[in-house]
């Protein structure tokens, strides 16, 4: 195989055409986490289909991490079980006739000339040492993601994969999960790229996202302000505007600061010094151009206007609250309120309208 000389970080170029589908995405980045964002069919999974070589008629230049997998110009192409890649599919299927140790050796068999010296890390990582002589049917939802998560750290590979990870896992196993990704992220030094479809979860996972919609790029760039970007907004409003803050709780019950120093109080009991990443809907911020008085949200924020980006069914407002946040109104109340950039105004915020997600 003749590929270009090795460079530093990643480059994907990708064209492929077929009945009723065409992907053309080109993007290069540096940060360690890619979150591939958008909604469904928008040709997420294709794209990572392609990285793993299953697209031959592909005209491809893929670089990760710095290694040549595939470049059309010089006629290089790694055959799939060369590129390294530790793929997690949607459905995390497990071999149900192993036991939990019977399928991370799997993953250690398909490590071939690849190290698997991290297997040991990952299972102390994923927690999931208790679990090695359980059989697939015995394990809850959580426990199989983590075991299909260790089987594709175990096959030593250059770069992860996670197609929708949580998506199967109801709200309370997501929640037992993510911190678990986490710590992959964090522990393994390894690259990820991150397919999803929910903007809790690329704030939280990614370094940068690609929003992809019916095929092609629309943005890229850091989570938070790409996802408030005009160019995310007629994807779908289910995608949602999230805001998430990470909070350190202070000695008073129920209060929390950012390292700004904005004071959030939670509803929840924590113990002083205790980090938590807090969520928080765009429209379940209210605003006000006077302080209010006499009322039962516990949080009221002295914020200014920085811009408003109006659409026909409702207007996002971005706010410097000594925190970036961002309302959803309605075009009327916002012209009501006469909003724009510089406005003087209270963000109004109730505390069980926080979600603790981290």
């Amino acid at each position: 195989m003749r590929f270009p000389a090795r460079s530093p970080g990643s480059l994907v170029d990708v064209r492929l055409s077929r009945p009723g589908f065409s992907l053309s995405f080109a993007l290069e980045w540096s940060e360690r986490v890619l979150v591939l964002f958008g909604p469904s069919g928008s040709g997420k999974s294709t794209l990572f289909e392609c990285l793993l070589g299953l697209h031959k008629g592909a005209r491809a230049q893929i670089r990760l991490d710095g290694e040549w997998l595939e470049d059309f110009q010089t006629g290089g192409r790694a055959r799939v079980e060369e590129r390294g890649l530790g793929w997690v599919p949607q459905a995390a299927t497990l071999f149900p006739h192993l036991d939990v140790a019977g399928n991370l050796a799997f993953g250690l068999h398909r490590a071939g000339g690849h190290a698997a010296t991290g297997l040991d890390r990952a299972i102390e990582v994923l927690e999931i040492g208790h679990l090695l002589g359980r059989r697939v049917d015995e394990l809850s939802g959580g426990e199989r993601s983590r075991v299909a998560l260790g089987r594709a750290l175990a096959s030593g590979p250059r770069c992860l994969l996670l197609d929708e990870p949580l998506a199967a896992l109801d709200v309370s196993l997501r929640s037992r999960v993510l911190p678990y990704l986490l710590r992959i992220r964090d522990e393994m030094n390894l690259p990820i790229l991150y397919i999803t479809h929910d903007a809790d979860e690329a704030v939280l996972i990614g370094e940068r996202v690609a929003v992809l919609d019916q095929g092609r790029l629309v943005a890229s760039g850091p989570p938070r302000e790409v996802l408030w970007s005009r160019a995310v907004l007629p994807l779908a409003e289910s995608l949602g505007m999230e805001n998430v803050l990470e909070v350190v709780a202070r000695g008073e019950d129920g209060l929390t600061q950012t390292a700004t120093g904005l004071r959030i109080a939670v509803p929840w009991t924590l113990e002083p010094g205790t980090r938590i990443r807090i969520g928080l809907r765009a429209h379940d911020i209210m605003l006000s151009i006077r302080e209010p008085e006499g009322i039962s949200a516990r949080n009221i924020l002295a914020a200014r206007v920085i811009r408003c980006d109006e659409e026909s069914e409702h207007t996002l407002v971005h706010l410097d609250a000594g925190e970036r946040l961002v309302a959803k109104l309605t075009p009327g109340a916002a012209r009501r309120l006469r909003l724009g950039p510089g406005r003087e105004v209270f963000a109004v915020i109730k505390a069980h309208a926080l979600r603790r997600i981290g």
